[in-house]
């Protein structure tokens, strides 16, 4: 089944002292390119993080939000970063005189931000716990983000079977005047050489000869028969479990270049309408296979 790149997803798990939450959003992307903002506190579970969603997500460019917030008791030795709330307080006082304010900084203004507490190396139980929160909050989110893709796929697959069927459809339409249109070809080029070569001395087994190969220039057959195989194809990629969207691009590509080939060779306003048709729906195909994984 096909899976959507565009989706969104959003986590969260609490344990004894903290709260993680996580949102994941993914856009169209060739490959898998993805850009955390986490705490600085978490600086150490980036490369971890990105491993957990490339094991779930293959392609699409993935945005990943992750907030941690502690729940501080007297047995839980989170430490506060000195510098950092040094930092925090004389940018408030800056604020605090640039608008007039004459209320002082006061401990609520202070305790937003998240990164003025730190898990240090030394307190190994709650930093197993740190992690446990924002690795469950991320595979919650990462599961929400693939449903929702999934779910944009089977919508996606559904769209082009019938622009498949739609496809399939003109190639029947082109193929079944195809010999009563080689027919009035050879017909047309006959008289008209006849009218042109009024001459007994002209070798009508060359004449034959040239109608022959002016008429197998027309012949439109082999590439109906490609296209054919093509649309089956097509429609086989789109019910296989891995992803497809390269693998459908290329047979795409194939198709395009079948219907050119046909339009070029079909000398007929009634088959160059048709192939109009099939290069839009081909069109419309290539801009849906540009969402899927």
């Amino acid at each position: 089944m096909l899976e959507s790149m565009t989706g969104y997803g959003r986590g969260e798990h609490t344990t004894e002292h903290f709260r993680a939450s996580a949102e994941i959003r993914s856009v169209n992307f060739r490959f898998c390119e993805i850009s955390l903002k986490i705490p600085s506190q978490l600086h150490t579970f980036e490369q971890p993080l990105k491993e957990q969603v490339q094991k779930s997500v293959k392609r699409g460019k993935i945005s990943l939000a992750v907030e941690l917030e502690h729940h501080t008791t007297d047995e839980a030795p989170v430490h506060i970063r000195q510098d950092v709330l040094m930092r925090r307080i004389k940018t408030l006082e800056k604020i605090r005189e640039a608008a007039g304010i004459a209320d002082p900084v006061r401990l609520e203004h202070l305790l937003i931000f998240e990164e003025l507490f730190e898990v240090t190396e030394d307190d190994a139980e709650l930093l197993k716990e740190q992690q446990e929160a924002v690795e469950n909050a991320v595979m919650q989110a990462v599961e929400q983000l693939l449903e929702m893709r999934r779910r944009e796929g089977r919508m996606l697959q559904t769209d082009l079977e019938e622009r498949l069927e739609r496809l399939a459809g003109y190639c029947v339409e082109v193929s079944s005047g195809e010999k009563e249109r080689i027919q009035d070809a050879r017909t047309r080029m006959t008289e008209r050489l006849d009218q042109l070569l009024d001459d007994n001395r002209v070798d009508e087994s060359r004449i034959e000869q040239e109608i022959a190969i002016l008429a197998d220039r027309l012949d439109i057959s082999e590439e109906l028969v490609r296209m054919d195989a093509h649309i089956s194809y097509f429609s086989e990629c789109l019910k296989e479990n891995e992803l497809q969207g390269k693998k459908l691009n290329f047979i795409l590509q194939e198709m395009h270049r079948e219907v050119n080939t046909i339009g070029s060779k079909a000398n007929s306003s009634g088959i160059s309408r048709t192939v109009v048709g099939m290069k839009e729906i081909i069109e419309n195909i290539r801009e849906q296979i540009q969402n899927i994984a």
